[in-house]
């Protein structure tokens, strides 16, 4: 998945020159809490509800002058359309942002946040169709991988999604399945010499 698939486009933006209050505006309005600054087509900045609410508390009288230049976050961290979805939640887990302009060279093309990225996810596992979970713990191979696959058509249950995550120096597939009967899936995969865990097998 990439960046630019799942980045927000039509990108709401202010200026280094608008007034603080006129930010705190627009972020009500879209019901946003963060607002890249854009300065002669290029990207200058970006403001949080965080700081818009900072500049309220801890200036003096003539805090309704300041303007976004003053509070924005100079050279923030950007990714581009080509980076991966993946990239861009490393990104903001570990600096702990809820959004990430999206530019191509300095100019601003989006805006990606933690909602577009859990929104990509939901659509990649197909959380939302018809199915139920099955996690399959399997050797660390591809060919034990292939096998799996082939015992689930086996068993006529139609496959929406599959992760494959490493679990203690082997894999645990993570399947989707549009069936209604997962219990006879389970026992024919046992019966095939798959290892269908159980919820403490994961607390251990």
């Amino acid at each position: 998945m990439y960046v630019g698939r799942r980045m927000t486009r039509n990108v709401v933006t202010a200026s280094p020159g608008d007034p603080v209050a006129r930010a705190a505006a627009l972020m009500r309005a879209h019901r946003i809490h963060h607002l890249p600054v854009v300065s002669a087509n290029e990207l200058a900045g970006i403001v949080t509800d965080t700081d818009i609410r900072n500049a309220a508390v801890g200036t003096p009288a003539d805090a309704g002058s300041r303007t976004v230049g003053e509070i924005m976050t100079r050279d923030p961290v950007t990714v581009g359309t080509w980076d991966t979805v993946e990239d861009a939640l490393l990104i903001l887990h570990r600096r702990r942002f809820g959004a990430l302009p999206v530019v191509e060279g300095k100019r601003l093309v989006g805006i990606i946040s933690k909602t577009d990225i859990l929104a990509a996810f939901i659509d990649t596992l197909d959380v939302e169709g018809v199915g139920v979970r099955l996690e399959v713990i399997l050797p660390a191979d591809t060919a034990s991988l292939l096998r799996l696959i082939r015992a689930v058509a086996e068993t006529g249950a139609e496959l929406k999604s599959l992760v494959v995550s490493p679990f203690r120096g082997q894999f645990v597939a993570f399947l989707r399945l549009a069936t209604i009967d997962v219990a006879a899936v389970r026992v024919r995969l046992r019966a095939a010499g798959f290892a269908i865990p159980e919820l403490s097998d994961f607390l251990d």
